[in-house]
């Protein structure tokens, strides 16, 4: 089996990435209507994402085709600051690595994609370094009222609670597409 990314293999991730940011932005803006739903969004995105991650990665098995995906959230994420970005290439290499010697492996895909979700928490380095600049930001938007809600809702140790919503969301959303894949697109020969 090849291991190199081919031009093919590029299209494929850039369509799978089309689908995986389209999904991504539209759960984050219907998400952020209610604050407590915003903050829930790595566990949601996580869940609803897994299938097309699993789908991908077996559509494009080849080293650096996780990392690709990784480098496209980041860079939808990271409107504001480089540091969603960062941090999608680091879990995006983590995920490769997990993934190194199992490409077929739907086990290992899935703790991959538990560790991928974590790209999801891009938009919330913001509130967490940044928080009364973020805050300001969306009193435009939302309004004062939402403002103090999602104020009241974000202590300082909140990122604990978002990584730990982003692996439950990764986890669920890689054992629910390892099961979709299985199910459903392996007997279509979807993924041969």
């Amino acid at each position: 089996m090849k291991t190199k990314l081919t031009t093919k293999d590029l299209i494929t991730a850039g369509a799978f990435g089309a689908i995986y940011l389209v999904l991504l932005t539209v759960l984050s803006s219907v998400l952020t209507i209610v604050p407590i739903l915003f903050l829930a969004t790595p566990l949601i995105a996580g869940i609803i994402l897994g299938t097309v991650y699993m789908l991908y990665a077996t559509k494009v098995p080849r080293t650096g085709a996780i990392l690709v995906l990784a480098i496209l959230v980041g860079l939808i994420t990271s409107m504001t600051t480089i540091y969603p970005l960062i941090f999608a290439v680091v879990w995006g290499l983590i995920a490769e690595l997990i993934t190194a010697k199992r490409r077929k492996s739907a086990g290992a895909l899935a703790v991959s994609y538990c560790v991928f979700n974590l790209t999801s928490m891009g938009p919330f380095f913001a509130l967490v370094l940044a928080k009364d600049a973020f805050l300001e930001s969306c009193a435009g938007y939302y309004g004062e009222e939402y403002i103090a809600t999602l104020d009241k809702l974000t202590p300082s140790w909140i990122v604990l609670v978002l990584i730990a919503l982003a692996l439950v969301g990764g986890l669920l959303g890689g054992l629910f597409g390892r099961k979709i894949l299985k199910k459903h697109f392996v007997k279509a020969g979807i993924t041969a």
